[in-house]
């Protein structure tokens, strides 16, 4: 099939896998959105009452380190083996990570929610705002057709929980690092250029025109 694209003929194969520049165009795209919206939200919520209890163990284990810094001046190996062994300061300080973490995955929620949930839904082409923006859609391998709604959710669940609030949990802000890199790496180890996601929903990206222009 042909088709043009910006003013140039371009062949395409039925359902055919777009470039890989393509598809990291789409992804680095909603990624970028999804980091902006998250810091926003994040910063709205810790000036809420969402972040008192937080506020509270932060202010406490500051004050715990305040104290073992005057009692111990100039002496960094000794303030942190005092704080090592204060029991005290170890609990408020995991309540704190705790809560702020609590804070931050609230916020992720409603950022994917808008961006990875209600567009794909919306979307005849379930596709996110990165993908619609540069002609892809998502493509259900079994039936030959668009993507199900089901599966649209099922890939939100899977970015939710599996590349976000997972991730986050061990690698904090550089989340939003990784995640480009690890998809590189899962779109280089098979022939279809499917991530983990792609594979675990039955789906497979693809150009929209090469889908349209046969049906």
């Amino acid at each position: 099939m042909k088709a043009e694209v910006n003013g140039n003929t371009v062949e395409f194969e039925p359902n055919s896998k777009p470039i890989l520049l393509k598809r990291l165009i789409a992804d680095g795209f909603d990624i970028a959105v999804l980091f902006g919206l998250f810091l926003l939200l994040t910063a709205l919520f810790m000036k809420t009452p969402l972040a008192a209890v937080y506020e509270q163990h932060f202010t406490r284990y500051r004050e715990i380190e305040k104290e073992t810094a005057e009692m111990y001046p100039d002496d960094a190996k000794a303030i942190s083996e005092a704080l090592g062994k204060n029991a005290e300061y170890r609990d408020e300080h995991f309540a704190a990570n705790l809560h702020s973490y609590l804070v931050k995955a609230l916020a992720c929620l409603i950022a994917e929610v808008l961006l990875f949930l209600l567009v794909p839904l919306v979307s005849r082409d379930r596709a996110t705002a990165g993908k619609l923006l540069t002609g892809l859609l998502v493509f259900n391998e079994t039936r030959q057709t668009r993507a199900r709604w089901y599966q649209a959710v099922y890939r939100f669940v899977f970015v939710l929980l599996i590349d976000s609030l997972g991730l986050y949990l061990f690698t904090g802000i550089l989340t939003f690092l990784l995640v480009p890199v690890l998809r590189l790496v899962e779109l280089l180890l098979n022939r279809k250029n499917k991530t983990l996601c792609d594979l675990i929903t039955g789906t497979m990206i693809i150009e929209k025109l090469s889908y349209d222009g046969l049906n």
